[in-house]
Formats: structure tokens, C-alpha cells, sequence
């Protein structure tokens, strides 16, 4: 289950293919209009059947599950008026909450009262909270106008400022200028100068990976994560209701790692362990044989 067709999602079904297993991806917009459901929550164990094209599934037949899946938007249902379409939205949210988090098997990454799929938060929210679990973390704030934003650019601020009035991706580095035209709310993060490196988690596994001297991902011994951020990981994943993440460090200078984001895709640990990865996240979910979304 994804919001929408993703490379991981193509890959990670493929690595399950290759296991056995029978897979159905399914994205939001199929979840919310082209899924045939029948949930039955009150009496007896739940049951969940799904009929889609030309499979139809009940809870018996789902090995496991993953989700990658915040919420429904309403633009889902462009036809409807904007007050029903955010009804829509959120009726279809909680169905599918109280949908996987009936579920008796594995769900990656697990349903959230915000997500479908752990907990999503801004980040100011995920740099506090790591922080608070002893990280050291980049300067982050939030000013009120693109002027300010340019005042600290032309004091040499080595940052990126990314325009809270708009959906970006990443954060987009602005001119002085660009900033100056800007009537939203700026968040102002500090560029970290030193060394990348990455971490996946799943479950208990660490999957730490850096940039190559050829400018390739390449993995890293799972001893070159010091125990201590080893340590503070399992709890902030643990914080954040998820099995499988991805944290971004900077090695600094000194030798200091530097909280930098987390993202529940593991983009670099795919890059650098590949199908090794791959496998190791269907069998987490699923193990073999079955049906597997």
C-alpha cells in the first residue's frame, strides 16, 4: 500500500515475487475507489475481505502488509464539494485505520492515530525529539517573513530556507531576493558541514550506509555506528510507532554525529545493500508463502 507508485514499492514487490509470495499494490486513490471491502469489527474476529480486478483476499490470506501511506487528501474526490471531500477523507482514513490495525499480521510500517503508517513529524518536532534523546542536532527556526529570512542570508547564515507557505519535496535554497518576495513564514535550517552517512533500521537491524569516494552509496560495517547511536535510534524509532526508517547523520570535523532527518523509505540502505535489503524487509513483513501486500 502506497499513496502513489514508488521505485521501493516496485522493487520491494518484486523482492517478494521472488520469494513466493503473491502481491497486490495497491495505491490510495485504488483503495478509495476501486477496492470492493467488506469489514466486520463488532462481533467474532475481524474479517477483512477485498476484492480488486480480479483477486479477491480475506484477513486468512494476508501474510503481511506494507504501508507507506500518511492519509487520504481530499483532492481524492475532486467531484464532490470541498466539505464533502474532506468528509471523505476522513471517514476513509478511519476505516482503514480500524482496517490495519485489526489486521493479525504484520503491518510495516504500523498504523498511528495521525498516519496509516507510524508517526509523521515536522522537522522541528523530529530534530526536538531526537535531541531530547541526546542527539546533537542542526539550529532550526522558524521566522515570520522572507525579509527576515534574507537578513540572516546576507549575515552569512550558511543554511537552507524553505517557504512554509508552499509544498516542496526538500527545502530549496533561495537568493537573498527570492527570499525578499517571499510573504510566508520561513523555516531557516542550519547546513551541517561534514561527512554524510545514513542509517536504515529495521526492527533491530542497522543498515548503515555512506557516499563512495567514486560518489556511489556503498554500505558500512554495522560496528562503524557507535553503540551509543545504535542505542538512541531503537528508542526514537520506537517513538516515532515505526519498524523500518531511515536517519540521515553528519560526521563532523571533530567526529560528532549530527542528527540530520528521518525518512521511512530507506533510499540509501536500498542503494547500498540492494536486494540483500530488500529481502530481509519482505521477510520481516511476511515472511514466505501466502499473500503479501
Amino acid at each position: 500500500m502506497e499513496q502513489h507508485p514508488t521505485d521501493f514499492g516496485r522493487r520491494l514487490r518484486e523482492a517478494a515475487e521472488n520469494q513466493g509470495l503473491t502481491v497486490g499494490m495497491l495505491t490510495s486513490a485504488e483503495l478509495a475507489h476501486n477496492l470492493a471491502l467488506v469489514f466486520h469489527l463488532a462481533e467474532g474476529p475481524p474479517l477483512l475481505r477485498l476484492r480488486h480486478k480480479e483477486w479477491t483476499v480475506e484477513t486468512r490470506d494476508i501474510e503481511g502488509v506494507y504501508c507507506g501511506i500518511d492519509m487520504f487528501p481530499a483532492s481524492l474526490w475532486e467531484a464532490f464539494s470541498a466539505k464533502d471531500a474532506e468528509y471523505a477523507a476522513q471517514e476513509t482514513q478511519a476505516l482503514w485505520l480500524g482496517v490495519l490495525a485489526s489486521l493479525p499480521c504484520r503491518v510495516v510500517n504500523p498504523p498511528a492515530l495521525d498516519t496509516l503508517a507510524g508517526t509523521v513529524l515536522s522537522s522541528p518536532e523530529i530534530l526536538y525529539l531526537a535531541h531530547r534523546l541526546g542527539f546533537r542536532i542542526p539550529t532550526v527556526a522558524d521566522v515570520e517573513s522572507g525579509e527576515l529570512a534574507a537578513q540572516a542570508l546576507g549575515k552569512g547564515v550558511m543554511a537552507t530556507y524553505a517557504d512554509l507557505g508552499e509544498l516542496w519535496e526538500q527545502s530549496m535554497l533561495r537568493t537573498k531576493n527570492e527570499l525578499r518576495e517571499c510573504r510566508n513564514h520561513i523555516r531557516i535550517l542550519e547546513k551541517v558541514r561534514g561527512r554524510p552517512v545514513w542509517a536504515a533500521v529495521l526492527d533491530d537491524q542497522f543498515f548503515p550506509s555512506q557516499v563512495s569516494l567514486g560518489g556511489s552509496i556503498e554500505p558500512l560495517p554495522e560496528y562503524d555506528l557507535p553503540v551509543s547511536i545504535r542505542s538512541r535510534l531503537r528508542v526514537l524509532q520506537s517513538r516515532l510507532n515505526l519498524d523500518l526508517a531511515e536517519y540521515a547523520f553528519h560526521i563532523t570535523a571533530n567526529g560528532t554525529w549530527v542528527f540530520s532527518e528521518c525518512t521511512r523509505v530507506p533510499v540509501h540502505a536500498v542503494a547500498a545493500y540492494g536486494y540483500q535489503l530488500l529481502q530481509k524487509i519482505v521477510e520481516a513483513i511476511a515472511g514466505k508463502g501466502g499473500t503479501s501486500w
